[in-house]
């Protein structure tokens, strides 16, 4: 006969895992709608202080003449000014991030999330995607709460998404 204690301390380990998964695909959705809504200060809470966000040609997608070098921003006032600058804020109230399907994987207090990303903007009536994407986020459990403590979105066409990809594919 297997020992209860044994069994309940298991039961309670898988519990504490899959909670920590589902949070944090609730943080990714969370930041998305901030970020739709134009709510900055949502959106910089989801993160650590000391957060690092990669986006490859982050202009991807817009003939508006924004300069589309790659850009690297190193802490939540960084990518609270990103979201508040004009090339962003262009795209508001007509965009929808989306996310998915991601894996997680979780290692006591750190995780990481690879996955899509979708960027969509309507212009007329019809919403366009601008920016197919592929991410790797990285966790931390602060004080008992999840939080992005990096980023890195690659557009599908680069060949340090494919990385991403293979990092993360058939992990079990």
């Amino acid at each position: 006969m297997i020992d209860i204690e044994k069994r309940i301390h298991s039961i309670e380990e898988r519990l504490q895992s899959v909670e920590a998964e589902l949070a944090i695909r609730n943080l990714i959705s969370r930041y998305g709608l901030a970020v739709d809504c134009g709510d900055s200060a949502a959106a910089m809470a989801c993160h650590t202080p000391k957060a690092v966000y990669i986006v490859t040609n982050p202009a991807a997608g817009r003939d508006d003449g924004t300069d589309s070098a790659n850009l690297e921003l190193r802490g939540c006032k960084a990518i609270g000014e990103m979201l508040e600058s004009p090339t962003h804020q262009t795209l508001l109230p007509n965009c929808a991030h989306t996310v998915g399907p991601v894996t997680v994987e979780v290692n006591e207090n750190t995780a990481r999330a690879t996955g899509y990303s979708r960027l969509y903007h309507t212009s007329g009536d019809q919403p366009q995607l601008i920016r197919l994407a592929i991410n790797e986020w990285r966790f931390e459990r602060l004080t008992g709460q999840w939080r992005i403590n990096r980023r890195e979105s690659r557009l599908t066409s680069d060949s340090e998404a494919q990385q991403l990809l293979r990092n993360a594919a058939f992990k079990v």
